[in-house]
């Protein structure tokens, strides 16, 4: 059932780990962007859009 479980999430989720690595590196890109402009509101927006991507992919590997 566990190996079933984990083809199912790879071909339906792709890696987990690959996302929440690309994740880290855009959120830091974000965060510097955002030092140097704080009042930017499309990197405020993409911030938001990113922690929330990852409270999803953490989830997901907390449940599988």
């Amino acid at each position: 059932m566990k190996l079933e479980l984990k083809d199912w999430a790879k071909k339906h989720m792709g890696n987990s780990d690959d996302k929440l690595s690309k994740n880290a590196q855009k959120l830091g890109y974000v965060e510097e962007r955002l030092m140097a402009n704080p009042q930017s509101y499309r990197f405020n927006f993409w911030l938001i859009h990113l922690l929330k991507q990852r409270e999803k992919l953490l989830l997901f590997n907390q449940k599988y």
